[in-house]
């Protein structure tokens, strides 16, 4: 394998440390300079006054945009306020022939709303200021170091044995007279996830192999052979797709929500937009940061519901916040926009040529506003705005926020755990499985950005490079059990690659073998002497590898094993039939024994 765990990333204590800032200089440094119009505004709407105390952290997160980027510079604030003075003066007398305008500014859309290319001086002053919230982890998603850290948060263990619950009932209804499974545990679990996610990183292609192909030795990979076999890895995802209600989906999917709103605060730009949904007859609507494509919050519902219902539940955690929310085409709604802005949320979003909130007649040459609401042209459509700072380019913000849902899902699906289902299920319908996988996705797409947010992680991590980590920290656990597991099932062979695996020496796994081997096929000579046997008698170890059957005992038609056996012809004999002596009966001392002869315990 190209990654060596280290099993001290387990156990590692986090800290973090906090600088301060020297206030005395920074106010003489306003004292001397003016600054110009762009950081005026950022040092105004983003002080720390206003900022979320819970939110001091400085990490070098790769954002997709900057707070900065969002702002007008000096030319744009001058052009927006030499508009305002020219809306401000009357209009000059027209003169000569031709019908006067009947708008005379104002415009009217079907709904009876009301436009105007004049803003009420009174409204301007109700923009919201941005507080420039920064996205951090909460709790403990601030002192996560490694991958299995922060997927553990939000994957919890109740997820663990509640899908753990699932697969052994499903196996206790398998069970017939002739095959009976083994119980999952969760050991065994976890290294099941582990390679669904690894299935995911190996089988992203466009052309993919077949999934048995990974446990081949010419074209798989050592970690899954080493984990479990093909059957048991393909009769857990019988298992999981066998028949279970909607109901046991939603309760893994309501959990890893309750998990995503715990352990993480978000920035100042919110996005909720609806994205296809790989489960059957669902709709699903996303809340995610646009700052860092982390999925804040989630609707998966197979009813149909209202689209404000839907936008009231998914932004309730950030209600009087000051944040900004860019809504979808489908959640768009003037009204709901008017209520958001009085409970200090502002809005974004695309109000089409058909909507009927579009004003009639206007030529699209300049901006229109309506009570605190503003509509900005944008190739045929327009961008609304609803109580947004005016110092706020509303054009650059639309852009940068309103694709952040897709490029979430786009994410979650790169590097899928639905690539682990074997062939014949694919075929099938089975809406646990796929919210089952939906739900491990997103799981491991919000906890790669947690650990890239934490002071101890890494902030250039690659997604695959996260997943890959976590697909072996999972399966740790199992290995390190078959590792040290004296049954005759793992092979030689099969511990080296483990502890290839696993990054540990095989030096004292290979003298521990080269020992039991010279315990087993050593023989050992014994004078006449000593011993009244015929001379050239060669005498080999008591003890066989295996147990068998003793023979005397198959005759009487018995089922007695033994791993005794007779020193000269080799034959298995239980306690009932062999006869022993010991060495000291014998005459020969320890140290007599040939090297690597069995030492009887009485002898020592």
């Amino acid at each position: 394998m190209e990654c060596v765990l280290d099993e001290e990333l387990l156990a590692n204590i986090k800290c973090s440390d906090q600088e301060e800032e020297d206030e005395d200089g920074e106010k003489m440094e306003v004292e001397e300079r003016l600054p110009p119009v762009d950081s005026t505004v950022q040092s105004a709407s983003f002080n720390g006054d206003d900022s979320d105390p819970l939110q001091e952290a400085v990490c070098n997160f790769p954002w997709i945009f900057e707070d900065s980027d969002m702002l007008m510079n000096e030319d744009q604030l001058a052009d927006v306020v030499l508009k305002k003075e020219d809306s401000a003066r009357p209009a000059a007398p027209k003169r000569g022939r031709g019908r006067p305008p009947n708008n005379n500014g104002n415009y009217t859309s079907p709904c009876g709303q009301l436009w105007s290319v004049t803003r009420s001086p009174d409204i301007s002053a109700e923009d919201l200021p941005l507080l420039g919230q920064q996205a951090c982890g909460k709790g403990p998603a601030r002192t996560v170091s490694n991958a299995v850290e922060a997927w553990m948060l939000l994957f919890d263990d109740e997820m663990l044995r509640s899908l753990l619950r699932h697969i052994n009932e499903q196996m206790r209804k398998r069970r017939t007279a002739t095959s009976v499974q083994r119980p999952l545990d969760v050991v065994e679990l976890r290294a099941f996830l582990g390679l669904s996610y690894l299935c995911g990183v190996f089988r992203n292609a466009r052309h993919n192999g077949p999934l048995d192909e990974l446990w081949t030795l010419e074209l798989g990979n050592a970690i899954f052979r080493a984990s479990m076999s093909l059957a048991r890895f393909e009769s857990i995802s019988e298992c999981l797709a066998g028949n279970c209600g909607w109901s046991e989906g939603q309760k893994l999917w309501q959990r890893l929500i309750i998990n995503c709103r715990s352990y993480y605060g978000c920035s100042s730009w919110l996005t909720v937009d609806e994205t296809f949904c790989a489960v059957a007859k669902s709709r699903m609507t996303l809340c995610c940061d646009a700052r860092t494509l982390y999925m804040a919050n989630a609707v998966v519902s197979r009813n149909q519901r209202c689209p404000d219902k839907d936008v009231e539940q998914l932004i309730c955690d950030f209600k009087t916040t000051g944040r900004n929310v860019t809504l979808g085409s489908r959640y768009l709604n003037l009204t709901q926009c008017e209520q958001l802005a009085q409970r200090q949320i502002s809005s974004l979003g695309k109000l089409e040529a058909n909507s009927p909130h579009w004003p009639r007649q206007w030529p699209t040459e300049s901006p229109l506003f309506g009570g605190s609401s503003k509509l900005i042209p944008l190739d045929g459509d327009a961008v609304f705005c609803c109580g947004l700072s005016s110092q706020v380019d509303a054009v650059q913000a639309y852009e940068q926020t309103s694709e952040a849902c897709q490029q979430f899902y786009e994410h979650s699906q790169r590097f899928s755990t639905a690539h682990a289902t074997p062939a014949p299920l694919k075929k099938q319908i089975n809406p646990f499985l796929q919210l089952l996988h939906f739900v491990l996705n997103a799981a491991a797409v919000n906890a790669w950005i947690l650990l890239r947010l934490s002071p101890k992680g890494d902030a250039a991590m690659d997604q695959r490079d996260f997943q890959r980590q976590l697909g072996l920290f999972l399966t740790q656990q199992r290995l390190q059990r078959r590792l040290q597991r004296r049954s005759t099932s793992t092979s030689l062979v099969m511990r080296l690659q483990i502890c290839e695996i696993l990054g540990q020496s095989s030096q004292r796994l290979l003298s521990e073998a080269t020992g039991e081997a010279k315990l087993t096929h050593s023989v050992g000579v014994l004078t006449p002497d000593k011993m009244s046997l015929p001379l050239g008698i060669n005498l080999a170890s008591r003890y066989g590898e295996k147990h068998r059957r003793c023979k005397p005992c198959a005759r009487n038609k018995r089922g007695t094993k033994s791993r005794t056996r007779c020193q000269q012809c080799l034959q298995h004999r239980c306690g009932n039939h062999l006869i022993s002596r010991c060495y000291e009966c014998v005459g020969i001392l320890p140290g007599q024994l040939p090297e690597g002869n069995m030492v009887d315990e009485g002898a020592t």
